[in-house]
C-alpha cells in the first residue's frame, strides 16, 4: 500500500466563518434587497406609463370615429326624394353628372347677357371650376373677345347639344350660339370644344359649397364648325288658277287692246 501526502487545495477550502464575514453578508443582503425592490418599482412605473399611453391613444382614436352615418338624398325640382344612399368617402362623379357641370360651364363662359351683374357672377362661378391652367385660358379669352364690351347692344344665347366622353380625362362638348343685335337675330353658329377635366376632393367648406364634386377644367380647346353652304333652290311651280264662267253680259277686253273691262247690262232696251 502506497502512502501519499495530502495536498492542500485552498480554492476548495470553505471560507472560515468569522464575525467580519457574517457582517459583510448581512450588509450585502440589505443593500441587494433594496436594489432589487427599486428595480421592480422602476419596471412597474414604466409598465404603467406604457399602459396609460396605450389607453390614451385608444381613447383618442375612438373619439375621432364618427358614430353617425351620413346619407345623401337626391331630390327633384319639386323636392321629392329620388335616390337615397350612404355617403362615400372616395366618391367619384358619374359621366352624366360631369356632363351637366361642363354644359353649365360652357353656358356661363360663352353666353353674353344684357345684365353685367349676371355676367360677372357667371364668370366668377366658372373660375371656381377651373384650375390654374384653365384660369389662364379664361383670362386670355376674356381679353381677346371682350364679352363685357358688348353689354347692352349684343346678346348671345348658348344651347349645349351634346356632351360625350372623348378619353379618360377629356369630354367633347357641342353647342349652338345664337346672336342678337339689339333684340334682332344676327346669326347662328355651331361650336365644338374639347375639355380636359381633373377631380380633386374639396379641402374646405367654402370650396365644397362652390364645387361640391371637386370637378375642375384643366384645359380648353374650342373652335367654330364650318357651316355648310346653302344650295340654291328653284322656286316652286305655280299652279294654274281655275277659270270661272263670266256672268251674262260681262266681257273682258283682249290684252293687246288696252281697253278697260266694260259691263253692259242685258236689258230689253239695250238689245234694241
Amino acid at each position: 500500500m502506497l502512502f501519499k501526502r495530502s495536498v492542500q487545495r485552498y480554492g476548495r477550502t470553505p471560507e472560515p466563518d468569522t464575525p467580519f464575514h457574517r457582517a459583510g453578508q448581512l450588509w450585502d443582503e440589505r443593500i441587494g434587497s433594496a436594489r432589487v425592490q427599486a428595480r421592480n418599482w422602476r419596471l412597474m412605473a414604466f409598465g404603467g406609463l406604457a399602459l396609460t399611453t396605450a389607453m390614451s391613444g385608444a381613447l383618442v382614436w375612438q373619439s375621432l370615429q364618427s358614430r353617425v352615418t351620413p346619407y345623401v338624398v337626391e331630390v327633384d325640382r319639386l323636392g321629392e326624394a329620388r335616390a337615397i344612399s350612404e355617403a362615400e368617402a372616395g366618391y367619384k362623379p358619374t359621366d352624366p353628372q360631369i356632363s351637366w357641370h361642363l354644359a353649365r360651364f360652357i353656358e356661363k363662359v360663352r353666353s353674353v347677357s344684357l345684365d353685367p351683374v349676371l355676367m360677372r357672377r357667371d364668370w366668377l362661378s366658372a373660375y371656381d371650376f377651373a384650375t390654374g391652367r384653365g384660369a389662364l385660358f379664361l383670362g386670355d379669352y376674356a381679353r381677346s373677345a371682350n364679352p363685357f364690351g358688348a353689354i347692352g347692344q349684343k346678346t348671345v344665347s348658348v344651347q349645349v347639344t351634346s356632351v360625350v366622353r372623348a378619353s379618360e380625362q377629356s369630354f367633347q362638348v357641342k353647342w349652338v350660339e345664337t346672336a342678337f343685335d339689339r333684340g334682332a337675330p344676327a346669326g347662328t353658329s355651331h361650336w365644338t370644344g374639347i375639355l380636359i377635366v381633373k377631380l380633386k376632393p374639396p379641402a374646405s367648406a367654402e370650396v365644397l359649397r362652390k364645387n361640391p364634386l371637386g370637378l375642375y377644367v384643366d384645359a380648353i380647346d374650342w373652335s367654330r364648325e364650318i357651316e355648310p353652304a346653302a344650295s340654291p333652290t328653284a322656286p316652286p311651280p305655280t299652279a294654274p288658277r281655275a277659270t270661272q264662267p263670266l256672268p251674262e253680259g260681262q266681257t273682258i277686253a283682249a290684252p293687246d287692246a288696252g281697253a278697260a273691262v266694260s259691263q253692259i247690262p242685258s236689258t230689253p232696251e239695250n238689245r234694241q
